[in-house]
């Protein structure tokens, strides 16, 4: 009997055993993954986590831009389903994201708090201020009023929204920590009631609830983007993101809607909304970022006034000025003299540059001598220049073939090497920046020496029309315009020709050492670094190029501060961030065979990965192989030089055809120096 008793007890204890393990794995919950886009498409869903109240509040509008609509489409694009995950407390947003539970994480991050926190920021998805609000009966109405006083804020806001602990340390006030679940909006709505006596949210959601019965105190630092979280682990992802963003934002032909605007409204809105085009005088993509003459021009002027720059590139078809009369745009910055006869239509400012309208003639065409050997001759020209070519003074008049509206100088060449028309017209700027690179064309006379370039504002907006003038005049005084010009517009050599570096004998460069172990550490041939260290710099630690480019691999300035350079002419540095940056590149197409990742990762490094990534997106849909390098990806990026086949994707206009150049060029000289030099033990691909 008390053997039976035993035997039941133990059979108990291992039941109740049995019962707390199973618990205890239950409560371990589903695991998470932390793979990059790839297993996310495996998965087949997007997951983005969100803020407390995020799911149930109206208020998502970023510059007129809808966030969940912006994620849907994202996730559309990615072939993914999207999953909500809404968070009870704020914290739990950047914890998922940690542990791999989501992909994305929404709030109202800037990227300096993302930084501190250890996690990557996406691309703007809009731009704000942070302010400090009280009710509007609070006896403090100023922010130096808040010395010593409480300032309520959660501390997720502190850390990662505030762009820095000095700012929120100089406003001086008693931080009262607020409940990580509470939602922005409620404590908006509690510093109105008076329950927090004064907090800090930014303007976009504060225009969107309203500031009835708030008052601003003042801004904490300046204007910063807003922008969502990523896992540092995730690169394939945060380029999709990224470059989704820029197309949206910047690319995607997003006017918004009609408002005629003057100063005071601009300044109000904190947005300077300026119509230009996707071309090498205005804006380009550049390894990464905006450049461009026009793009660098508005921006001082959008800082001058102390608005953000907002870009609307107008689609394929339209005409610019057409836009800006209809309220689409505050002002155009073409890059091109306007139109003879606007009508009324717009406001023009001072002058600013002058250029030369120069004929050029297409393939296998003999240009002709002078103005006077275009009588009676078609010439094409784009829409804005068609007037003054017609007005040349010749008998018969010249025929003017017009291009669609809207269409540019570099719309105008591309359909010359087409073999469109015989001869053509564009701008000075235009042609030293891409003749060189359409060695089928030819130079033809000037035949309107120093036409003005103006910008055009909007007919309802005189006093913008004053201020833009005066900037520009003060521009020209300052030296700004010509040093733009300079690093924009190829008025000297865009790249100064080195010093002779000698190399000691039986070596490949002066730096073996240095590259072979940059090569090791980061799984590249030394060799392949050599080759690609020559045709950046020739091995000179001195060399510059244009934009600021600087030392052996020529780094431009963003990214050899991302890399960590103090010291870009430092070899010592410049050569194992050379070698990670080019790694980086290659480890974003995991899928790729290795000849031809190295391949694409060479001509990523030439034009940036976003046009790699147009490039095979285009080859995808010729039917080629957007993995393959030959004859693929390659022919997909020779065409991509035409500037009305990039304007359909991302990134947009690319001096593709160089970086087709550049890149069998390297691959040429890696191949020489792999049978000059033995590996040393370094990897080899």
């Amino acid at each position: 009997m008390i053997v039976g008793m035993l035997n039941r007890l133990v059979t108990g204890a291992r039941l109740a055993l049995f019962v707390v393990l199973a618990l205890a794995l239950s409560c371990r919950g589903p695991r998470f993954d932390r793979g990059d886009l790839d297993a996310m498409q495996r998965a087949g869903e997007l997951r983005v986590a969100v803020r407390p109240g995020f799911a149930r509040s109206p208020v998502h509008s970023v510059d007129g831009i809808d966030q969940p609509e912006l994620l849907r489409q994202l996730a559309a694009r990615l072939g993914l389903k999207l999953r909500w995950l809404p968070a009870s407390r704020n914290g739990q947003v950047l914890q998922w994201l940690r542990e791999g539970r989501a992909d994305i994480g929404v709030f109202r991050f800037s990227p300096a708090g993302l930084a501190r926190a250890g996690f990557v920021p996406s691309a703007a998805v809009g731009w704000v201020d942070d302010l400090v609000i009280t009710r509007s009966g609070s006896p403090v109405r100023e922010l130096s009023g808040l010395r010593g006083a409480a300032l309520d804020l959660q501390r997720s806001v502190a850390e990662w929204v505030v762009p820095s602990e000095e700012a929120l340390r100089a406003i001086g006030a008693r931080i009262l920590p607020i409940p990580e679940n509470i939602s922005l909006e409620e404590i908006v709505r509690r510093v109105r009631g008076g329950r927090y006596s004064a907090t800090i949210v930014d303007s976009a959601l504060l225009t969107s609830l309203g500031e009835s019965g708030i008052r601003i105190l003042g801004s904490v630092s300046d204007s910063r983007s807003l922008v969502w979280a990523l896992r540092p682990g995730n690169p394939r992802l945060r380029e999709s993101v990224d470059g989704f963003l820029f197309a949206e934002e910047v690319l995607g032909m997003q006017s918004g809607e009609p408002a005629c605007r003057d100063l005071a409204e601009i300044r109000g809105s904190r947005a300077l909304r300026v119509i230009t085009r996707n071309a090498p005088t205005t804006t380009t993509v550049f390894r990464g970022g905006l450049r461009g003459f026009e793009y660098e021009l508005a921006t001082a002027f959008a800082r001058s006034l102390g608005v953000r720059l907002q870009l609307v590139i107008p689609p394929p078809g339209s005409d610019p000025l057409d836009m800006l009369e209809r309220g689409l745009g505050d002002l155009a910055a073409l890059h091109e003299p306007l139109p003879l006869g606007g009508g009324g239509r717009y406001l023009e400012t001072e002058a600013y540059r002058r250029v030369d309208l120069v004929c050029v003639a297409g393939p296998d065409v003999d240009p002709p001598a002078g103005t006077e050997d275009l009588a009676g001759r078609t010439v094409v020209a784009p829409s804005g220049l068609s007037g003054w070519v017609a007005e040349l003074p010749v008998a018969p008049p010249v025929v003017v073939r017009q291009l669609l509206p809207g269409a540019d100088a570099l719309s105008g060449l591309a359909f010359l090497e087409r073999g469109g028309a015989e001869l053509g017209v564009a701008d000075s700027d235009t042609l030293r920046l891409e003749l060189e690179n359409r060695p089928s064309l030819r130079r033809g006379p000037v035949v309107l020496p120093g036409c003005a370039l103006r910008w055009a504002v909007g007919p309802a907006s005189p006093r913008l029309a004053r201020r833009a003038s005066t900037f520009l005049r003060e521009a020209r005084r300052s030296g700004l315009i010509a040093k733009l010009a300079l690093e924009e517009l190829a008025m000297t050599r865009r790249w100064q020709p080195p010093r002779a570096v000698a190399v000691p004998p039986g070596h490949l460069t002066p730096f073996d050492g240095l590259l072979q172990e940059a090569g090791r550490r980061y799984k590249v041939d030394w060799r392949l670094l050599a080759s690609l260290m020559y045709e950046e710099s020739r091995f000179d630690p001195e060399a510059t190029g244009p934009g600021g480019s600087a030392g052996l691999f020529q780094f431009m300035p963003f990214t050899w501060k991302e890399l960590g350079l103090s010291d870009p002419h430092d070899p010592a540095q410049a050569i194992p961030a050379g070698a990670l940056y080019l790694r980086r590149l290659m480890d974003e197409l995991p899928r790729v065979p290795m000849a031809d990742r190295v391949a694409m990762a060479i001509a990523a490094y030439n034009v940036g990965p976003r046009h790699v990534a147009d490039a095979r997106r285009l080859a995808r849909e010729m039917g080629l192989d957007p993995d393959r390098w030959a004859g693929n990806v390659e022919t997909a990026m020779v065409l991509l030089d035409n500037p009305e086949v990039a304007r359909r994707f991302p990134a947009g206009v690319c001096r593709c055809r160089r970086a087709v150049g550049y890149t069998r060029r390297i691959l040429r000289r890696y191949r020489a120096y792999r049978e000059l030099m033995t590996p040393l033990g370094a990897p080899g691909l």
